[in-house]
């Protein structure tokens, strides 16, 4: 349906910059395709003989695609380049890292492909236009999430120190390798074997990890310590996301009757279409609130719907207190219910070049910062026969 071309996924980071002149800072507008931005960052670091850390941005983006954001890196010198893959211009310099909140939102242009007929996508958007749509956090937040195994972070709220790390180091995702597949499969039989563990062991990492058990068997704590903090931390944010879809989840079922819903990595998505959109127009000017120890509810009603849903994963607003990982915690922050896209136009119409007999369409938007594109498609594409 979408990303079947880099060019049929368009993306431009928007961002207030206080560039100046000089800086500690050098800032750069960084254009790619088929790479992530942490794989990225860590081929630039080698390239420029600084330490990943050194670089810095506001967010990540996909592979699949052709993406435009802004990195700054902690080095005066221009690094400005282009290699197969990306390229690197300089904009000037800041006193400060790049970060999120200096992200304004981003610009899309999006092909739809493979389409039976392009009109009930028209009429889709001309509805999105007046009543928005559910601002959840999309599959790609999940990627760390295996159904099987479960949240790295609910086994830690929990204190299963033992199940995390299982979790951490046995759970496969959607389109890894075969060969490593198996080789986690054979960690998770193996557990608690950890001379075995230890033999099937690759990186640096997990040798040390396993090294470590097999001295002290049963100090499973000690050996969460040593995985990296900023996998430990995407794992928390994983979590967060998937409790606040499911508060959201909760909201749209107590406010639209019989909404439409869409599989999902971690559930479905939920959403209000035709004569039930305009029920769902008061989620517009709400804003739940990310998970943690203390949490601002807009309203008690919010306030139980999310009790109910700790209360069947035998958790409570206390067990976010954790502070078993270094200097990982949560902490809780507002996010909108529901967003509206700016700008929605649909650019052109047409045959699908790469699906015979079926049509295409392209668009046009811009979203704020942390809303999902590809949330924004699934509303779409409902009404699509296919």
């Amino acid at each position: 349906m979408i990303k079947a071309l880099p060019e049929d996924f368009i993306v431009e980071e928007k961002a207030a910059l206080p560039l100046a002149a000089a800086g500690p800072y050098r800032v750069y507008r960084l254009t790619k395709v088929d790479w992530t931005t942490p794989d990225l960052v860590r081929h630039l670091a080698r390239a420029f003989g600084v330490s990943p850390t050194a670089i810095s941005y506001g967010g990540k983006k996909d592979k699949h695609g052709r993406t435009s954001q802004h990195i700054a890196v902690r080095d005066a010198r221009d690094f400005s380049r282009e290699e197969n893959g990306f390229r690197l211009t300089a904009l000037g310099f800041m006193a400060r890292p790049m970060g999120p909140d200096l992200l304004l939102g981003n610009a899309f242009r999006i092909v739809l492909r493979d389409l039976a007929e392009t009109a009930p996508v028209e009429r889709a958007l001309a509805e999105v236009r007046e009543t928005g749509f559910p601002n959840y956090f999309d599959d790609q937040r999940f990627r760390s999430y295996d159904p099987e195994r479960g949240f790295f972070a609910e086994k830690i709220l929990r204190r299963h120190w033992n199940g995390a790390l299982q979790v951490f180091l046995t759970s496969t995702a959607p389109g890894m390798w075969g060969p490593e597949k198996i080789r986690r499969r054979e960690l998770f039989d193996r557990w608690k074997d950890w001379p075995r563990c230890l033999e099937l062991a690759r990186g640096g990492e997990e040798r040390e990890i396993f090294e470590f058990l097999t001295a002290h068997p049963k100090d499973q704590v000690k050996a969460l310590h040593k995985l990296p903090q900023e996998e430990i931390s995407m794992r928390y944010s994983s979590f967060q996301s998937h409790l606040w879809n499911e508060l959201l989840r909760a909201v749209v079922r107590e406010t639209v009757a019989a909404p439409a819903s869409v599989p999902g990595a971690e559930g479905e998505y939920l959403y209000w279409t035709g004569s039930r959109a305009p029920a769902a127009a008061g989620l517009l000017a709400l804003d739940l609130p990310t998970c943690a120890a203390r949490m601002e509810f807009p309203d008690d009603r919010t306030r139980d719907l999310f009790a109910g849903i700790l209360q069947s994963r035998s958790l409570k607003f206390g067990d976010f207190r954790t502070r078993a990982l270094h200097r990982v915690y949560f902490k809780s922050f507002p996010r909108p219910a529901a967003v509206k896209p700016e700008n929605p136009v649909v650019l052109e119409t047409g045959i699908d070049e790469l699906n015979r007999g079926r049509r295409r369409l392209t668009l046009s938007f811009a979203l704020p910062r942390g809303s999902y594109a590809t949330i924004l498609i699934k509303k779409l594409c409902l009404g699509d026969a296919g």
